[in-house]
């Protein structure tokens, strides 16, 4: 599988179910939610602002997307939100590994030979590292791993997510 299909994959209405663990704080939790993964095109005009944020040239993104996702929830409160993602190869003649735009920040990715997307950000919180696969086409993983200093300057984990999600639509047309 290449990055294209890999990415073409994302589009679609998934129900996920992620569980958490935030260490030194002994807990952790399962949530539920609904993700809505729609293509944009290269001319959207927020594709663009994110784009010239970053000095990138808007058509050398490769099958960008928009997320929306809300936690299922029994209260009225429920946690929603959206995100661009903007995938950019560092060379469209091996577009295997690039940069991924967002509105805040960008990433760094690399499909590799196991089929596996690693995305690493780098944020004021410490390094985030994903990795997404899928069991079938319908059935998608995630782990996410925030990684901080300690005041000896050793890495440690200060969280860690799994998440396991199901198609339960294709992409609107």
């Amino acid at each position: 599988m290449d990055i294209y299909q890999f990415l073409e994959l994302f589009v679609g209405r998934w129900r996920s179910q992620r569980s958490d663990h935030q260490f030194g704080e002994g807990n952790g939790n399962d949530i539920r939610s609904l993700i809505e993964i729609t293509s944009l095109s290269l001319d959207d005009p927020d594709l663009i602002v994110i784009c010239q944020k970053h000095n990138v040239d808007p058509n050398t993104a490769i099958h960008p997307m928009k997320m929306s996702w809300e936690e299922e929830s029994l209260s009225n409160k429920k946690p929603q939100g959206s995100a661009l993602i903007i995938p950019v190869p560092h060379d469209i003649a091996s577009p295997q590994k690039g940069l991924i735009l967002g509105g805040r920040n960008k990433a760094i990715y690399e499909l590799g030979i196991d089929e596996a997307l690693t995305i690493q950000t780098m944020t004021a919180q410490g390094t985030i590292t994903e990795r997404i696969w899928y069991g079938n086409p319908n059935l998608r993983f995630r782990v996410s791993t925030l990684l901080q200093d300690d005041r000896k300057g050793d890495r440690c984990v200060q969280s860690s997510k799994f998440y396991s999600e199901i198609r339960s639509a294709t992409a609107k047309v």
